[in-house]
């Protein structure tokens, strides 16, 4: 399979908001606005891919003292298991640079995001159990990291 033609852009402030709108219909986690407001932090580092005019996937990470944390990395639920979110994540890893590792944390029911963030390095380090809230009850978070020497 080869891989799409994606265009890597920095979100720098809230003015790209309404573009990404449609990453945050019938999603979980962290809402838009929360996030562009990180954009004002100094710590906060986030990409947008696009195809052509049609953003696919976006990706916010917290930054400090060479240790990032993925806050949240979102793909079109139409582009889904295509490639865009390893291609998004690979590339702002290397913008990353240097860190001396990622960590984030990912349901555990979330197997297409645990074998992407495990084909991509990264490796379990933990579990947190009931984290996350669910129709059913709760669920457990599991805890990732990547390092730069692992891959």
């Amino acid at each position: 399979m080869t891989e799409p033609t994606l265009i890597l852009r920095t979100l720098n402030d809230a003015s790209c908001a309404s573009a990404l709108e449609p990453l945050f219909k019938k999603s979980t986690g962290p809402p838009l606005p929360f996030l562009m407001n990180l954009l004002a932090q100094p710590s906060c580092h986030a990409w947008s891919c696009w195809r052509g005019d049609l953003v696919v996937g976006a990706v916010w990470f917290q930054c400090v003292e060479g240790v990032a944390e993925v806050l949240d990395l979102r793909v079109l639920a139409s582009c889904r298991r295509q490639g865009y979110g390893k291609q998004l994540l690979e590339a702002s890893l290397q913008a990353l640079a240097p860190v001396e590792r990622v960590d984030l944390e990912v349901r555990a029911s979330n197997e297409a995001a645990l074998g992407l963030y495990s084909g991509l390095g990264f490796r379990a380090t933990g579990r947190r159990s009931d984290y996350y809230v669910t129709l059913e009850g709760r669920e457990d978070a599991i805890l990732m990291t990547w390092a730069p020497e692992q891959v």
